[in-house]
């Protein structure tokens, strides 16, 4: 074996192994080399003590290969590692952190639902999503079938949260959105012009949706979603009270001793019995109460209140999901974006516009597609985008939504100058499609500061 193979070997090893330590001890064995102007080929573990003892076996036979001269080449190397790791069984402790984080990030989830007989659903969710502690509560509500009332300000994440259970479900999303209009025809269905038309509520509790073409389907289940809960007319209110309240109404048939699902009637008169179906209610303050801050609030009857009784949660923004999920590796944006929503609270301007984890997650997407474009153009490659949209523009389209007053004072609070000049260094920074991080050393820690700092005036924060 000449000198040139053992280097190139131990050069490929420094680059290639999937072994952190034998990638460091090949460098090492490199340096020496490098050092004494020698190829021979030193002790594997040579100045390291310590090793788990499994490691310690991979280094010694990959050593005694090589200085054996029992391997051919690159292949059989790797194969010397192969064959020692084989003989053990690697557990998560043994991860480095990492691949320890992308293992975490998701999680294939099997849920059975309880009282409906062999239902299972298995979906891979977020799992930065699924552990929230508002997350636990509201699955383990689900699984009491319990109805969910949640209440807060604007752009907290209450319709976030219910398209997240419904994906954790695999199940189709039906949403009410409840006003002063709302019809008898959009909960429980009824005659209209072009002919009769099947409510939502009823659509959701039975899992017979309604397709864009007129055709019924069956789906495996529906989370309903009756948005804005607070601003419905009481009397039309009285409609789903109803369906809320026989969400737990089984009977038993007697002869068989068969549970029978509890049921309702649309607006034909016909009995739908109920399938696999979660209510979730959302509104800005509790259904007893009325808020002037907002428009078109009812104070609606107790009776509605008590149909979501021991399940109703206030729900505040959650930086710290926010900043490490949905915002992952766009720190610059999550501080802007933050410090701009903070600003328009203490300005009393949320009835003009919030800032919602939409507006977040748009504003990272603005700029994703602003980076791809513009190195197109950079590269010459031809793009129907000729002068792609950037970040200041969006930010410049949401500020518009603001009366005059209060847009200067934003602007002269949030120093968009300074900002402007963050996203120009950004626009210096290498962008990985795959996995984008423009992310500082102090931009985290900033962010981790404003984390603290809010968390701890959240003394009643549940999510």
């Amino acid at each position: 074996m000449d000198n040139q193979s053992n280097i190139a070997r131990l050069e490929d090893l420094a680059k290639n192994s999937p072994v952190p330590l034998v990638r460091e001890q090949a460098q090492k064995e490199l340096e020496k080399l490098a050092s004494i102007g020698s190829v021979q080929v030193q002790s594997a573990n040579a100045g390291v003590t310590g090793l788990d003892p499994e490691v310690q076996a991979v280094l010694d036979a990959l050593n005694m290969a090589v200085q054996g001269g029992g391997v051919a080449n690159l292949n059989d190397i790797r194969q010397v590692v192969i064959d020692e790791l084989a003989k053990r069984k690697i557990n998560f402790n043994d991860l480095s952190d990492s691949l320890k984080a992308l293992l975490n990030s998701t999680r294939k989830v099997e849920l059975t639902i309880r009282n409906i007989a062999s239902v299972k659903t298995t979906t891979t969710t977020n799992n930065d999503f699924l552990t929230r502690p508002i997350i636990q509560k509201i699955l383990s509500d689900m699984q009491a079938e319990n109805n969910v009332y949640l209440y807060g300000g604007a752009g907290t994440g209450k319709t976030f949260s219910a398209g997240g259970i419904a994906k954790i479900l695999g199940w189709s999303i039906i949403t009410i959105n409840c006003n002063q209009f709302t019809s008898p025809i959009d909960i429980i269905g009824g005659q209209t012009i072009d002919g009769y038309q099947e409510g939502k509520f009823t659509m959701a509790w039975s899992n017979e949706i309604i397709d864009d073409n007129g055709n019924m389907t069956k789906v495996d289940g529906c989370v309903l979603l009756l948005d804005e809960l607070p601003k419905i007319d009481p009397n039309t209110a009285g409609l789903l009270n109803e369906g809320l309240a026989k969400i737990k109404e089984y009977d038993f048939d007697p002869n068989t001793g068969q549970k029978l699902p509890p049921s309702i009637l649309n607006g034909r008169g016909e009995r739908k019995y109920k399938g696999n179906v979660f209510i979730m209610a959302a509104g800005n303050v509790p259904l007893n109460t009325i808020d002037p801050d907002y428009e078109a609030n009812f104070k609606q009857d107790l009776s509605l209140q008590d149909r979501f009784i021991g399940s109703t949660y206030k729900v505040f923004v959650d930086y710290g999901y926010e900043f490490g999920s949905i915002m992952k590796g766009f720190a610059f944006i999550w501080i802007f974006g933050t410090k701009l929503r903070e600003a328009i609270i203490r300005l009393n301007a949320t009835n003009q516009a919030f800032v919602s984890i939409r507006l977040m997650q748009n504003l990272k997407s603005t700029y994703e597609v602003y980076r791809i474009e513009k190195e197109k153009l950079e590269k010459g490659v031809a793009t129907v985008i000729t002068n792609p949209k950037t970040l200041i523009d969006s930010l410049n389209t949401f500020f518009e939504l603001f009366k005059p007053s209060t847009r200067q004072a934003l602007i002269a609070e949030l120093d968009i100058d300074a900002f402007k000049r963050i996203v120009a260094e950004k626009d210096k920074m290498p962008y990985d499609p795959s996995a984008p991080n423009f992310n500082t050393q102090q931009e985290v820690d900033e962010a981790n500061q404003m984390i603290a700092n809010y968390e701890a005036t959240q003394l009643t924060r549940v999510i």
